[in-house]
């Protein structure tokens, strides 16, 4: 497997201000659930589908790249904090598909693992 993280880094490198103003209201709004609404959190989390596929995307959705990340030689990404302490953002994410949204802002030719049914994507956004 290649190294995803050239790609990731040169497109975050040329994303504009409105696309990194976008993340950086997502970085807000995750932070906010995770402290003001921890029962949306959980429901939202219990209806994940999928796995962490270790592309390393969600560590670039903050100002630049998280330096705890890192990449071995096959290209899978680690956070060197893991064990120590992690952010409630970085537990949760992602907490529902509007951060898939924006992670898609960063990689959108790198598929994340997470998903959510139709149904409870519907009714999240209030549709």
């Amino acid at each position: 497997m290649a190294n995803p993280a050239p790609a990731i880094d040169s497109y975050y490198r040329h994303a504009t201000l409105r696309i990194r103003l976008i993340l950086l209201r997502g970085v807000a709004r995750r932070f906010f659930l995770n402290v003001f609404n921890k029962r949306y959190v959980r429901e939202s989390l219990a209806h994940r589908h999928g796995e962490c596929r270790r592309c390393g995307v969600c560590c670039h959705l903050v100002a630049n790249t998280c330096g705890a990340l890192r990449f071995d030689k096959d290209g899978q990404s680690s956070c060197r904090l893991y064990t120590l302490y992690r952010l409630p953002n970085c537990c949760s994410f992602p907490i529902d598909a509007r951060d898939l949204a924006d992670r898609d802002l960063v990689a959108p030719d790198i598929p994340c693992g997470y998903s959510w049914p139709e149904r409870v994507t519907r009714s999240a956004r209030g549709s």
